[in-house]
C-alpha cells in the first residue's frame, strides 16, 4: 500500500515493501535490508515526462529580497561544463545520457513549491513534505523514500559524486550538488529523474535553498554562487574566502542574527566561519574556531537561531610528541551569533565527553535543544550529548562512514546515512536502538575497491588505529592534504602530501623511503598506532614487497592507487600557459619535474633542508623526493616543511628554486599561472 507522503511522488514510480523492524541494536549487515530501491537514471524515459513549457520567474514567490548582481556570471555554464573525463553523466549507476544544462530546460516548475523557506543547512540527508531522501556519493544518485514507512524507495540519477542535498517543504523538487563533475542537479522528485543541472565552480560542496533561489559553496574557487531556480541562471557570485564547504541558512524568525535573514558558511581548513546578509550579499562576520581546526564541512543552527555547532577535528601538527592520542581531536565548535563569537566553554569534546570517536562529520539537533546527535565518519559510530551537561547520553554503533544524521520532525526517530554501506539506519531516539535499515543504493564497486575504500575512510579496528583514534581519511580528505606541517614525524617536520596518482609518482614520502604504495602499512602501524594490515611482523619500507602479504593492505593500495588528481580551477589563456612553459623550460624546472607528472622519482638536495632537524633512517638527509606539480593549486603550502605558504615564496628558497630575481614579475606571473593550471 502506498502512503499518503509518497502517493504525491507521482504514479509513475513503482514501490518496494515496507521493511521489517526489530529491537536489536543493530539490524543485520547493512547492505542486506532489502532487494534495493528501484534506479530511474538521470533523464531516464521510464517516467513521465515533463510537459514543454516556458519558465515563468515573475509568477515564482521570491523569499531573497532585492536582487544583487554582485559578479554576473552568463559564461558560467560554458566554462566549467562536464565533460567525460571527469565522469558526471557517463559514471556510477546515475548521470545517464542526455542530461540537460538549465538553459536548455524548457519545462515548468511548480511555483507553490518555493514559497516555504526554513532553516536548514546542508547535508547528505533532507527530509520534507513526509519522505527521506539522500545522497548516494559512489553511485550518483539520489534516494527518495517515505519517511513514516521506508516504503518506495526511488534511486535517481544526478551527476558525479552527489555531496549534500536540500529539499523543498512539499518534497517536489530537490537540488543536488555534484562535486566531482561540477554541476547542481535539480531534481523533480515526483517525476522521479533530473530536470536539469547548472555548470558550476569546481569542486562545489554545500547547498541550502531558500525560495526559488539555491546557495552554493565552490570550494575550489572560494566562492558562494547564487542559483536562480526561475531564470536557470546564476545572477551573483561573491568571494567568500579559501575553501568554503558548509552552508547553513539561518531564516526569520528563527534567527538572532540582527541583520535577519543570513546564510553561514564555513571554511574547510581553517576553521573560520564567515557569516553572510543573505539579501544583500554581503559578508557581515567571521567567527575563528581555532587555527588548528580543520575539516569543517558542515554548521547546523540551534531550533531558536541563537547558536550554531560546527563538527571538526582539532590538528595538534606543532606537538612534537608522536604520540596517537595527541595528534587530532574530535570536537563539535559552538559559536553563539550575537553577538557572533566562538563559545570556548560550550565546546563538546567528543573524547571525553563520550569515548574516543573519529572525524565528526555531522549534527543534529533535538527540537527542544538540549541534545546533540553527533556522526562519527570514521570510528562508524553516533555520539548522543546532553548540552547541558555536555556528557554522553548514548553511544551508537552504525555502519560504514556515517555522513549524515537527521531527526525526524518529531524527534522520535533519527536516521544515519551508512554512506559505504549504501544503507539509512533508523534509529529510535527513546531506546536508542536500531529498528530499521533501508537500501539506498547497490553500490557500484568491485569489491576490492569498495574493501579498500571502507579501510581507507575507517578508524574502526584495533588493526587499523589504536582506540578508533584516526583513520587515513583524516589527514587526507577526498585523497588531498590536510595542509598542515606536523612536527612529530620521524624524519623530521612533514608537511602533508596529497595522495594523487601515486602509483605513477613512486616512491612516497619527502624523503623517499617508501618504493611501494603498500608501505602505507607502516603510517597504519606508526602514526595510527594499528597493529596493521600485513602478516609480516618486522617491515623494511625499502626492502622486500608488502604488496600479497594482506588481502585488506592489497585492497588499500588498490583503492589509494586510484586516487585522480583533480583539475585545476585555474585555466589560464593560452598565450600565458605557453609563457609560463617557456619559462619552466629555460630555468631548468623541467630537469626535475619531468614528465606527465613533473617528476623523476629521484631525491635531490635543493637547499630548503635544515640538517639539525632531519633524521630519517636511510641515510638521505636534507635529499627530498622530488613532488609532483599536480595540483598544486589545491596543496599549500609547499616544501618539505611547508614553509613557503604561495609558489612566490616557493621562488625565494634554496639554492635551486630561487629563481626570484632571475626573472621579471610579469615572467614570475606566468609560471605561477602555469604551475597552478597543472
Amino acid at each position: 500500500m502506498r502512503s499518503a507522503a509518497l502517493s504525491a511522488l507521482g504514479t509513475a514510480l513503482f514501490f518496494a515493501a515496507a521493511l521489517p523492524t526489530c529491537d536489536d541494536a543493530r539490524l543485520g549487515r547493512p547492505g542486506d535490508a532489502t532487494d534495493g530501491p528501484l534506479v530511474v537514471g538521470a533523464s531516464d524515459g521510464a517516467v513521465a515526462a515533463v510537459a514543454d513549457a516556458t519558465l515563468d520567474d515573475r509568477d515564482l514567490a521570491r523569499a531573497d529580497g532585492d536582487q544583487v548582481d554582485v559578479a554576473t556570471d552568463a559564461d558560467s555554464a560554458a566554462d566549467h561544463q562536464p565533460t567525460a573525463d571527469s565522469g558526471g553523466a557517463d559514471s556510477g549507476t546515475g548521470g545517464g545520457t542526455g542530461r540537460v544544462r538549465a538553459d536548455q530546460f524548457s519545462g515548468t516548475l511548480d511555483k507553490a513549491a518555493f514559497r516555504s523557506p526554513r532553516t536548514t543547512w546542508a547535508s547528505a540527508l533532507a527530509s520534507a513534505g513526509g519522505v527521506i531522501a539522500a545522497v548516494n556519493p559512489d553511485s550518483d544518485t539520489v534516494t527518495v523514500l517515505d519517511e513514516a514507512t521506508l516504503e518506495g524507495a526511488v534511486e535517481i540519477g544526478v551527476g558525479d559524486d552527489p555531496r549534500t542535498i536540500a529539499i523543498t517543504d512539499d518534497a517536489h523538487y530537490a537540488v543536488v550538488v555534484n562535486r566531482a563533475d561540477a554541476t547542481v542537479s535539480v531534481v523533480d522528485l515526483r517525476e522521479g529523474r533530473e530536470l536539469f543541472y547548472f555548470a558550476v565552480g569546481p569542486m562545489p560542496y554545500g547547498v541550502v535553498l531558500v525560495g526559488d533561489r539555491a546557495y552554493v559553496t565552490e570550494m575550489a574557487r572560494g566562492d558562494l554562487a547564487v542559483l536562480d531556480l526561475a531564470t536557470r541562471t546564476i545572477p551573483a557570485r561573491i568571494p567568500i574566502g579559501d575553501s568554503p564547504a558548509g552552508i547553513g541558512a539561518c531564516l526569520a524568525p528563527r534567527c538572532a542574527l540582527p541583520s535577519g535573514d543570513s546564510l553561514l558558511v564555513t571554511h574547510f581548513y581553517s576553521g573560520v566561519l564567515t557569516i553572510v546578509d543573505r539579501a544583500r550579499l554581503t559578508i557581515t562576520g567571521t567567527v575563528s574556531t581555532g587555527a588548528d581546526t580543520n575539516l569543517s564541512q558542515l554548521v547546523a543552527l540551534a531550533p531558536d537561531g541563537t547558536r550554531a555547532y560546527l563538527p571538526q577535528t582539532r590538528f595538534n601538527a606543532d606537538n612534537p610528541n608522536r604520540q596517537f592520542d595527541t595528534t587530532v581531536f574530535p570536537v563539535v565548535n559552538v559559536v553563539q551569533l550575537v553577538p557572533a563569537q566562538l563559545v570556548n566553554a560550550a565546546r563538546i569534546t567528543l573524547d571525553t565527553a563520550d569515548r574516543p570517536v573519529a572525524m565528526p562529520f555531522a549534527v543534529d539537533l533535538s527540537n527542544d535543544g538540549h541534545t546533540l546527535w553527533v556522526a562519527n565518519a570514521a570510528s562508524d559510530d553516533l555520539s548522543v550529548v546532553d548540552l547541558t551537561t555536555q556528557l554522553k547520553t548514548a553511544h551508537i554503533e552504525v555502519g560504514a562512514n556515517p555522513r549524515a544524521i537527521l531527526l525526524s520532525p518529531d524527534g522520535r526517530r533519527a536516521y544515519v546515512n551508512e554512506t559505504l554501506d549504501g544503507t539509512l539506519a533508523v534509529i529510535d531516539t527513546a531506546t536508542f536502538l536500531i529498528t530499521a535499515r533501508a537500501t539506498l543504493t547497490r553500490l557500484p564497486l568491485d569489491a576490492q575497491t569498495l574493501t579498500g575504500k571502507r579501510i581507507f575512510h575507517s578508524a574502526n579496528r584495533a588493526d587499523l588505529a589504536k582506540d578508533q583514534w584516526m583513520a587515513c581519511a583524516t589527514c587526507h580528505f577526498d585523497g588531498s592534504t590536510d595542509r598542515r606541517t606536523w612536527l612529530s614525524f620521524p624524519d623530521g617536520p612533514r608537511n602533508t602530501t596529497a595522495l594523487f596518482n601515486l602509483e605513477d609518482t613512486l616512491p612516497l614520502h619527502w624523503s623517499g623511503d617508501l618504493n611501494e604504495v603498500a608501505d602505507v602499512e607502516a603510517t597504519v602501524r606508526f602514526i595510527q598506532a594499528g597493529t596493521g594490515l600485513s602478516r609480516v611482523a618486522q617491515i623494511d619500507t625499502l626492502g622486500p614487497p608488502l604488496a600479497g602479504s594482506s588481502a585488506d593492505l592489497d585492497a588499500l593500495s588498490h583503492f589509494i592507487r586510484a586516487i585522480p588528481a583533480p583539475r585545476s580551477p585555474l585555466v589560464p589563456d593560452a598565450a600565458t600557459i605557453a609563457r609560463g612553459q617557456a619559462a619552466f623550460n629555460s630555468l631548468g624546472c623541467a630537469a626535475c619535474h619531468a614528465g606527465p607528472h613533473y617528476t623523476d622519482r629521484k631525491s635531490h638536495d635543493v637547499g630548503t633542508g635544515n640538517a639539525a632537524v632531519e633524521r630519517n633512517g636511510h641515510g638521505r638527509g636534507t635529499s627530498f623526493d622530488t613532488p609532483s606539480l599536480r595540483a598544486l593549486w589545491l596543496t599549500p603550502p609547499y616544501l618539505h616543511d611547508g614553509s613557503a605558504t604561495t609558489l612566490d615564496e616557493v621562488f625565494r628558497r634554496g639554492n635551486v628554486h630561487d629563481v626570484h630575481a632571475k626573472i621579471s614579475t610579469p615572467t614570475r606571473a606566468d609560471l605561477t599561472s602555469f604551475l597552478l593550471s597543472l
